[in-house]
């Protein structure tokens, strides 16, 4: 994989931080107290917010390498140990193909496409539009034209520069190496049903669901309208990830118009994997789906 196309950075923030959350709360002072979040960003003259970043793996801080031997010599840890951890903080600072789309992606969302590319499986529920995974083109240009609330209709130059972005996420479904990402997605029926874009681009977009879900590595099901209510109109589209040999701990991901959460803790994964489970259960099977998919495609939109 070539270094531009490395997602590494993502996953080396959050395991870095991880490493050194666990260091300073292991760790004592002289007299024998307990070495506070204010006592350690102090002693690396960093502001305690950025500490906090730094722990949660969170974007939008450049590690620099006086961080990590500040907080080493602090801790107390071994030359081995330290020098894991700069080797972590580089691997931080490795921009991955999606940086040069940082003028367009949301806050942060490029950590999450980080760990989206690094990840060996995606759930996925939606309710109201095609996952973007497995948008077209033509679909995907269309949603980007929805504003946000308290922002101007993007240009046709950003829409084209995120629907690129969008394209780009797409190759981990099927490239070889590392193994392409496998994709399980949830939706409702009124995806279906909702003509973006117009007959045409709508009758593609369902086609081309079908298409690729012909990849071994992906699975499409559908919750009819007549399973009523479901556990999804309650949590709204979410996806859960895992990564290879849990390397990494599973995140789940939710994302609305005041913003987006990612989250790792335990406790959160289990309601998240509850959620699946109560929504899969709604769901018709891989067949009845692609079945329901193409009778939307021909019926519907006059393909």
């Amino acid at each position: 994989m070539a270094v531009d196309d490395d997602p590494s950075a993502a996953v080396a923030r959050r395991k870095l931080g991880r490493e050194l959350r666990a260091l300073r709360l292991a760790a004592q002072t002289e007299d024998g107290q307990k070495i506070t979040a204010e006592h350690a960003a102090k002693y690396m003259e960093r502001a305690r917010p950025t500490l906090y970043r730094i722990e949660e793996g969170l974007p939008g801080v450049s590690i620099k390498n006086h961080d990590i031997t500040a907080l080493a010599e602090l801790y107390k840890v071994d030359e081995a140990t330290k020098a894991d951890l700069l080797a972590l903080a580089a691997a931080t600072r490795v921009k991955g193909w999606f940086a040069r789309f940082s003028d367009v992606l949301p806050p942060g969302f490029d950590m999450y496409v980080g760990l989206e590319t690094a990840a060996a499986s995606v759930w996925a529920y939606e309710g109201e539009r095609v996952h973007g995974l497995l948008q077209t083109e033509e679909y995907a240009r269309e949603i980007l034209r929805i504003p946000a609330a308290d922002a101007p209709v993007p240009d046709d130059v950003e829409i084209e520069r995120r629907v690129a972005v969008r394209m780009r996420r797409q190759e981990i479904l099927t490239r070889a190496d590392p193994p392409a990402v496998r994709l399980t997605w949830v939706l409702g029926e009124a995806v279906l049903h909702r003509p973006i874009g117009g007959p045409a681009v709508m009758a593609h977009q369902l086609r081309t669901i079908n298409e690729v879900a012909e990849l071994p590595n992906v699975t499409v099901r559908v919750i009819p309208f007549n399973a009523g209510l479901h556990y999804g109109i309650d949590t709204g589209p979410f996806a859960i990830l895992r990564f290879p040999d849990n390397a990494e701990p599973p995140t789940a991901y939710m994302d609305n118009f005041t913003g987006h959460l990612l989250t790792h803790k335990a406790s959160d994964i289990s309601r998240f994997d509850a959620a699946r489970d109560a929504i899969q259960n709604c769901a018709l099977d891989e067949k009845s789906s692609r079945e329901l998919i193409h009778r939307a495609a021909k019926e519907p939109f006059g393909a």
